[in-house]
């Protein structure tokens, strides 16, 4: 016969307690919560993060504008002949005979520029001479997006010498350009 010990009894009741409770999985409750806590704090990341590749792009861009007009000014010096790059912002496309290939910016890019159109509402043309210099004074285009960063860079090329220098825009793109904004 065997003899009944209660401190036993409920230690071993208490374990199959136990063992049952960690075999159950997470309650419903439990799921929840966790998934607010997700969606707080993909909430608080997610405009930073959009924020980040919005910036991204416009850097993108500018390197895409400028590496093309380098690439053109290039050309024409090695050729010892004149190069046109077509900047079309309707479609944001740079195009021209002496470029490699045709760039295809991001379609939320919007460029503007100092210089006049070439009669066609949309396009901006760049003329390098054989010696690599513009007719223009100080040619400058800003890149920015209207929604989604405060983001804005621009690129400068100078006409006497051709030199080419690329930064962030201080100034309102929309006023009149100033090439002293462009640090």
């Amino acid at each position: 016969m065997r003899m009944s010990n209660p401190f036993l009894d409920h230690l071993f009741q208490t374990k199959k307690l136990e063992s049952r409770k960690s075999n159950t999985g997470f309650s419903l409750i439990e799921m929840l919560v966790t998934a607010v806590i997700i969606a707080i704090v993909a909430a608080i990341a997610s405009p930073s993060v959009l924020g980040m590749i919005n910036s991204n792009r416009v850097k993108k861009g500018l390197v895409d504008l400028s590496g093309a007009i380098q690439e053109a000014q290039s050309q024409a010096t090695r050729e010892s002949d004149s190069c046109t790059v077509t900047i079309d912002t309707a479609d944001n496309e740079i195009t021209g005979p002496c470029l490699l290939s045709t760039r295809n910016l991001n379609e939320n890019l919007d460029i503007v520029a100092n210089i006049a159109n070439n009669g066609t509402a949309n396009n901006f043309d760049i003329t390098f001479s054989s010696k690599g210099t513009t007719g223009d004074v100080g040619t400058m285009f800003v890149i920015f997006m209207t929604n989604g960063t405060t983001k804005q860079s621009c690129f400068v090329v100078d006409s006497l010498l051709g030199a080419t220098r690329a930064g962030d825009y201080d100034g309102d793109p929309t006023a009149a350009l100033n090439t002293n904004n462009c640090s």
